[in-house]
C-alpha cells in the first residue's frame, strides 16, 4: 500500500497560503490517487473525439487499451468496495447486444425506448449495447405521464418499449390503452446478471463472445439516439442525437477536465435524464475516469426497485467508495447544508458541482464562505455541457459561484432582454454542434434561458430563469419568478412553489407543503410564511413583490404536477390551479383588504387614521414601520402599494355602517396616495372626507411657493464677479444622471472634445450592485455610441446620492470636486409622471445641495450650472397669453397640472435666486437621433406604432409635432457649455421647425412596410377612432394582447390625446401641438448653431427609428 501525502505536508511550506497549499495538495491526490508510484496499472489511453472511433464502438476502445481500469464503483456495505472494469463493462454491453438484437437481426437503426425502473449499473449497459448493436435507444423517464409517452414514442416513430413490467405495469397498460392494438412490441429487460454474469469480478480468462461488427459505414450525422426534453412548459419531445453532436459533447472543457478527478459521484441521478448520460457514461467511456454509484438492488429479476436516492446514503456511499468530486441537485446541497457533518464533508470534496435549477443564494453564499468549492454547471438537452468546470478560475471569487464561464468551442450569442437581463443562443461550431435548429440566420439553437452578466467580471453569467417561466404582468412588466422561489423553496416544510400572476397586477405564490404538514388554517399559514416570502421580496423589484394576500397552499387532492427531473411541471400546475388563483385575485382585489386581516380604525379622527394608515403602509411595504413624516415613495412605495392603500382606504370606508363614513368612499380620487404622499397629509385628508369638511385640493401653486421658500433660504440672485483666470480654466465637469438617455449622448461629445479635461460620471447606486461603469458601458451599446470612448483616463466614475450632505461622497472626493469642477450638467432626475410636488422633494433637495455645492466651488464665479429641465414646467400657461418665453416665469401657477413639471419649475426658480451662471432647459419630446435612431421602446411613441399593428391603422392628429432628435437636444446644451457668452437663464429646446403630424406618421407607416413588419403601408386613422379601436381591445387584454398592443398600458394617456386631437379639429387649428403649450426658440436658436439649422423631421428619422426598434426585436 502507497501512503497518501498529509495535508500537513504542504500546509507547513515556508510562504505559502491555507488557499495555495489546500490547492497544490488536492492536486497532488489527484495524482497519487490516479497513478501511485510503483503502480502497476498502465496510464490510461483516451479516445480520440475526432469521429475516428464512432461512438458505438468507444467500448470496443476501452476492451483493447483501458480494460484494467475502474469505470464504476459501488459499495455494499462498510468496508465493501466493488469495481467493475471497463472490460467488464464493455463485455455487458456486448451480452446486452446480443440479447436485444440477436445475430444483428431485425430493422437497422430501430428505435428502441427504455422506460424500466432498473440499476444504474445495468440501464448505462443496455444503452451502450443497444448503441453497439445498430439500434437507437431512447431513454424515457417513467416518471412521465402516459399521453406524454405516447406523444415521444409517436413523434420519435418508436415500435418497440423495453420495460420492468414488474414495477411499471399499470403505466405499460395505459399505453396500450392509447394506442392502436399490437403497434407497440413490450419486451422485459435483461437482468444484472445476464449482462455481468461474473459481477465484479471479469477478467479475460471468462468466456466472452464479442457483438459482431457493424455491417454499415459509419455516417457521422445518422441518428445515433434520442434523449428527451424535461417538459417544464409542456409535453417533453423527444431531441434527436447524432455521433456528430455526442463526440462534440465529450470534447468540451467541463467534460475533459472531469479526467482529473479520482472520484464522482454521481450515484442517485436519475439515468434517463441528460445529465445522468453525460456524467454516468459520457465522463468514463470519454475520459477514462471512474463514477461511484449504488450496489444493484436486483440480480436475477426486476421485483427490487432501484436505491432511492436520500442525502444521508449519498453521503454514506460516497464516503464509503472514496468519492473525491459529487454532482448533485440543489436541493441536496441545501439539506446538507443544514447539518455541520454535511458542510464538512462538502469542503472535503475537490468541488461539489449543481445543476438543474437555482441553488438559493443564502445557501450558496453560506457553502462558499465556509470553504465549499461550488461549481455552478449548465447543460441541455440540445447543447450539452457548454460551461466550464473552473473557467476563469484567476478572476473567480468565492462570491461568484453562482456564474458560469462558457467554453471556447461553445459560440454563445446574447440577445438583450428588458430589465438588463439576456436570453443565450447557441451556434454551431467546428466542434460544439447544437442538436435542434430554431434559429432563422443561422445554425443554431435559441434556448429559453434568461441570464445576467457580472456586474464587474467580463464573461461570467448567471442565469436567473427561463424566457417561458417570465410572469408578463398587466403593467407589462416582467417578474422573473426564480429568484423568488429559489429563497421559498429551501423552507424545509416546502416540497413545492409555483409564483403566478400572467396577466395581472402583481404575483403570487403556490406553495406544497412537504408530506405529514397539514394546513388547515390559510391565514395561520399566511402568517407563518410571511418572513420567509419578506426575504424573497428583499430580492426581488418592487412590482414583483408578493403580498400577503397572495400566498395560497395546495389541495392534498391536487397534487403539483412534476416533470421527469422531479421539478414541478408550472405550465401544468397552472392550468391544474387555474380556478384557485381566478378566486385568490377576486378575492383580494374586490376591497383591497378583507376584514379578517385587519381591523378598521378605532375612529376617523385624524390621530385614530394616522395609526391606522400606519399599519395598513407597513403591512402592503412589508415593514416594521413607517415614518409618518416622510413621503412614502421615498420609503419604498411605488404605484403598486398605492393603488393597495387607495383599496384598503376605499374597503374600510365602505364597509363602516355610518352612511356618512359609507359615502366618503366615492370621494376618493385614483391619485389620493400619491396628491397626499405621506402618513400624515392622508390621515388629514381623509378625515376631512369623513368630516364633510374637506373643501378640495390644496393650492397647488402655494404648494410650489412653499417648496420653492424652504429651499431657496439663503441663496441670493446676486451674480458673482469672474476671474479671467478661473474663467480660462480647462472644462472639469460634473455630469449628473450619466447612464440615461440624453446624458449618455453628452458624455459622448465630453470625452470626444479634447478642450475637456475631466468628467465626472455621477450616478446613484444601482439596485442588484450592477456597477455604474457596466451600466454606462450597457447604454453606450443600446444606442450606437463609441464605446472606446469609455476607456479614456479622462473618465471617472461616481456613485452618491445628491439629496444627502456632501452628495453622499466621501470626504476627499468631495474636496477633489469642489476644487476642480467648473461645469455642472444635472441631468438626474426621477422619472414618473404619477407622483405629487411632495414626491420630488428628494430631487429638489439633490438640486440644492448641488447649487450649494457649486456656490462653495473654488471655481463658483465661473462655475456654469445647466439643469435638464421640461416643457412640463409650461403646463399651466394661458395660451390666449401666446407662445411660452424664453424668461424665467415667476407666477407659479404657470406650472400647475403635475408633479413633475411643479417640481423641476421649483429648480428653475432655485437656479434663478443662486447667483451662478445658470442655465435651465426646457426639453420637448426627444426622439431618436443620430447614428442609431435610439429611441427607448417603453416610449409613447414606439408604443402607439407597435399597437397600430394589431389595430390596423395608425393614428392621424391634427397639427403638429415639435419632437426634437436626441443628438440635437445633445448638442444644444453642450453648445451653451462652451460658450464665451453669458449663458441665458431659460431656454426652450423643441423642434423650431415642427413637422405636420401626418407627414411624420406616414413616414413612420413607410418605413415599418420597407423594415417588412407590415406588408402594406398602414392606414392613418383619426386619433378617436384609433383610440376607440384600442380601448375595445383593452377590455379583453391578458398578457399576450399587451405584449402585442403596448399602448393599453398607457390607455388614460392616450386618451387625453384623442380629446385634445378632437378640440383641435373642432378649432380648425392646424399650427398648435394637440393640448400642449406653444413654446418660443428664438434664444435656443442663437445659443446653439444645430438647433438654428435642424431641418423638421423626414424620412430618413423615421427609418432610423424603425430600424432600431426592429434590432431590439420590439416587433417579434
Amino acid at each position: 500500500m502507497v501512503k497518501l501525502p498529509s495535508y500537513q505536508h504542504h500546509v507547513d511550506a515556508p510562504g505559502v497560503s491555507f488557499k495555495q497549499s489546500w490547492g497544490v495538495y488536492k492536486a497532488w491526490r489527484r495524482v497519487w490517487y490516479c497513478h501511485p508510484p510503483m503502480s502497476t496499472k498502465m496510464p490510461p489511453v483516451y479516445p480520440p473525439m475526432d469521429g475516428t472511433v464512432r461512438p458505438a464502438s468507444l467500448i470496443d476502445f476501452h476492451l483493447e487499451y483501458n480494460s484494467t481500469h475502474t469505470m464504476y464503483v459501488y459499495s455494499e456495505g462498510p468496508g465493501s468496495l466493488v469495481e467493475i472494469s471497463f472490460l467488464e463493462f464493455g463485455r455487458a454491453a456486448h451480452r446486452a447486444g446480443h440479447l436485444l438484437r440477436p445475430a444483428q437481426s431485425g430493422p437497422e437503426n430501430e428505435v428502441v425506448a427504455l422506460i424500466a425502473n432498473i440499476d444504474v449499473l445495468l440501464y448505462h449497459a443496455l444503452v451502450a449495447g443497444m448503441l453497439r448493436a445498430g439500434l437507437v435507444p431512447f431513454p424515457i423517464s417513467p416518471r412521465n405521464s402516459t399521453e406524454a409517452v405516447v406523444s415521444m414514442l409517436e413523434k420519435s416513430a418508436c415500435k418497440r418499449i423495453l420495460t420492468t413490467s414488474a414495477s411499471l405495469g399499470p403505466l405499460i397498460a395505459q399505453i396500450k390503452a392509447l394506442t392502436p392494438v399490437d403497434s407497440l412490441r413490450f419486451d422485459d429487460a435483461p437482468t444484472v446478471l445476464q449482462c455481468y454474469p461474473y459481477l465484479g469480478h471479469e477478467t479475460h480468462s471468462h468466456p466472452f463472445t464479442p457483438y459482431p461488427a457493424p455491417q454499415t459505414p459509419h455516417d457521422p450525422d445518422q441518428l445515433l439516439f434520442y434523449m428527451h426534453s424535461s417538459g417544464s412548459t409542456g409535453l417533453p419531445k423527444p431531441v434527436p442525437q447524432t455521433s456528430r453532436t455526442l463526440l462534440g459533447w465529450c470534447s468540451l472543457a467541463y467534460i475533459v477536465d472531469l479526467r482529473h478527478i479520482y472520484r464522482l459521484g454521481v450515484m442517485h441521478l436519475p439515468p434517463f435524464h441528460t445529465l445522468s448520460i453525460e456524467m454516468q457514461l459520457c465522463v468514463p467511456l470519454s475520459g477514462v475516469s471512474t463514477v461511484a454509484l449504488y450496489p444493484p438492488t436486483s440480480l436475477t429479476d426486476h421485483t427490487h426497485p432501484p436505491a432511492a436516492p436520500t442525502t444521508d446514503t449519498i453521503m454514506e456511499h460516497s464516503k464509503r467508495t472514496g468519492v473525491t468530486a459529487v454532482m448533485a441537485v440543489p436541493s441536496f446541497l441545501e439539506t446538507w447544508s443544514l447539518e455541520r457533518e454535511g458542510v464538512e464533508w462538502m469542503k472535503s470534496l475537490d468541488f461539489v458541482g449543481f445543476g438543474g435549477g437555482p441553488l438559493a443564494r443564502k445557501v450558496g453564499d453560506a457553502l462558499s464562505a465556509d470553504g465549499v468549492n461550488l461549481s455552478c454547471l449548465y447543460g441541455a438537452t440540445e447543447v450539452g455541457i457548454p460551461s466550464t468546470l473552473f473557467g476563469g478560475a484567476e478572476q473567480r471569487g468565492a462570491e461568484d459561484w453562482s456564474y458560469v464561464r462558457f467554453d471556447e468551442k461553445a459560440h454563445v450569442r446574447w440577445v438583450r432582454q428588458a430589465g438588463g437581463t439576456f436570453k443565450s443562443q447557441f451556434l454551431d461550431t467546428e466542434v460544439h454542434k447544437v442538436s435542434v435548429l430554431n434559429l432563422p440566420d443561422v445554425r443554431g439553437y435559441a434556448s429559453n434561458n434568461v441570464w445576467e452578466p457580472h456586474p464587474t467580471k467580463a464573461g461570467f453569467w448567471r442565469i436567473v430563469g427561463r424566457l417561458d417561466d417570465v410572469i408578463i404582468l398587466a403593467s407589462g412588466l416582467n417578474v422573473v419568478p426564480g429568484p423568488l422561489e429559489a429563497v421559498i423553496i429551501v423552507v424545509p416544510v416546502v416540497n413545492g412553489v409555483v409564483i403566478f400572476g400572467r396577466g395581472r397586477n402583481q404575483v403570487g405564490v403556490l406553495i406544497k407543503p412537504t408530506p405529514g404538514v397539514a394546513v388547515t388554517d390559510v391565514m395561520e399559514f399566511r402568517n407563518l410564511f410571511r418572513p420567509i416570502v419578506e426575504e424573497a421580496n428583499r430580492e426581488a423589484p418592487s412590482y414583483s413583490r408578493i403580498f400577503k394576500g397572495m400566498i395560497t397552499v395546495t389541495d392534498s387532492n391536487k397534487p403539483l404536477p412534476r416533470v421527469g427531473k422531479g421539478t414541478v411541471a408550472k405550465k401544468a400546475a397552472m392550468e391544474l390551479y387555474d380556478a384557485e388563483f381566478a378566486a385568490l385575485y377576486e378575492a383580494f382585489e374586490a376591497s383591497g383588504q378583507s376584514a379578517a386581516e385587519a381591523q378598521l380604525p378605532v375612529s376617523w379622527g385624524e390621530a385614530d387614521v394616522e395609526l391606522w394608515l400606519g399599519v395598513q403602509a407597513a403591512d402592503i411595504h412589508s415593514a416594521q414601520r413607517v415614518d409618518f413624516d416622510t413621503d412614502l415613495f421615498s420609503q419604498g412605495f411605488d404605484s403598486l402599494s398605492a393603488t393597495f392603500l387607495r383599496n384598503r382606504i376605499i374597503g374600510a370606508l365602505r364597509s363602516s355602517s355610518d352612511p356618512l363614513v359609507s359615502r366618503a368612499g366615492q370621494k376618493v380620487t385614483q391619485n389620493v396616495v400619491f396628491s397626499h404622499p405621506n402618513i400624515r397629509q392622508l390621515a388629514a385628508h381623509i378625515s376631512q372626507l369623513v368630516s364633510g369638511a374637506h373643501a378640495g385640493p390644496a393650492s397647488a401653486t402655494l404648494a410650489i411657493e412653499n417648496m420653492i421658500e424652504k429651499y431657496s433660504s439663503g441663496l441670493t440672485d446676486a451674480p458673482n464677479a469672474i476671474s479671467e483666470v478661473i474663467a480660462s480654466a480647462p472644462p472639469v465637469v460634473l455630469l449628473t444622471g450619466s447612464t440615461g438617455g440624453l446624458a449618455s449622448f453628452m458624455l459622448e461629445e465630453l470625452l470626444k472634445d479634447s478642450r475637456v479635461k475631466r468628467v465626472y460620471a455621477y450616478n446613484r447606486p444601482a439596485r442588484g450592485a450592477i456597477a455604474c461603469r457596466d451600466r454606462q458601458r450597457n447604454a453606450f451599446i443600446d444606442k450606437g455610441l463609441e464605446l472606446c470612448l469609455l476607456e479614456s483616463d479622462r473618465l471617472v466614475y461616481l456613485e452618491g446620492d445628491s439629496a444627502l450632505p456632501k452628495l453622499g461622497l466621501s470626504d476627499t472626493v468631495h474636496e477633489e470636486l469642489r476644487s476642480s469642477v467648473n461645469l455642472i450638467i444635472h441631468s438626474a432626475w426621477r422619472l414618473n409622471f404619477n407622483l405629487s410636488l411632495a414626491s420630488f422633494e428628494p430631487n429638489i433637495r439633490g438640486t440644492r445641495n448641488l447649487i450649494e455645492f457649486a456656490l462653495h466651488s473654488k471655481h463658483a464665479s465661473a462655475l456654469r450650472f445647466l439643469f435638464t429641465s421640461t416643457i412640463a414646467s409650461s403646463q399651466g400657461w394661458d395660451q390666449t397669453m401666446g407662445v411660452f418665453p424664453e424668461d424665467v416665469q415667476y407666477d407659479a401657477s404657470t406650472a400647475v397640472g403635475g408633479g413633475y413639471g411643479e417640481a423641476k419649475y421649483v429648480c428653475e426658480r432655485l437656479l434663478a435666486k443662486s447667483g451662478l451662471l445658470a442655465t435651465s432647459f426646457r426639453i420637448g419630446q426627444i426622439a431618436g437621433g443620430k447614428p442609431s435612431g435610439a429611441w427607448a421602446t417603453s416610449d409613447w411613441v414606439p408604443s402607439f406604432v407597435k399597437s397600430s399593428i394589431v389595430l390596423g391603422a395608425l393614428p392621424d392628429a391634427q397639427g403638429v409635432a415639435s419632437w426634437l432628435p436626441m443628438d440635437v437636444v445633445s448638442q444644444a446644451i453642450l453648445d451653451v457649455a462652451f460658450s464665451k457668452q453669458p449663458p441665458s437663464i431659460t431656454l426652450n429646446i423643441v423642434h423650431p421647425r415642427p413637422s405636420q403630424w401626418s407627414t411624420i406618421i406616414t413616414s413612420v407607416s413607410s418605413a415599418m412596410n420597407r423594415a417588412g413588419i407590415t406588408r402594406g403601408r398602414l392606414p392613418l386613422v383619426s386619433f378617436k377612432e384609433w383610440f376607440g379601436r384600442l380601448e375595445e381591445r383593452s377590455k379583453y387584454a391578458d398578457a399576450d394582447e399587451m405584449a402585442k398592443n403596448p399602448a393599453i398600458k398607457i390607455l388614460e394617456f392616450f386618451r387625453g390625446i384623442a380629446a385634445a386631437d378632437e378640440v383641435m379639429r373642432n378649432s380648425g387649428r392646424i399650427d398648435l401641438e394637440g393640448g400642449m403649450t406653444s413654446l418660443s426658440t428664438s434664444k435656443s436658436q442663437v445659443a446653439s448653431q444645430p438647433m438654428a439649422e435642424v431641418q423638421p423631421i423626414g424620412v430618413e428619422d423615421s427609418q432610423r427609428w424603425v430600424d432600431y426598434w426592429v434590432s431590439k426585436g420590439f416587433f417579434n
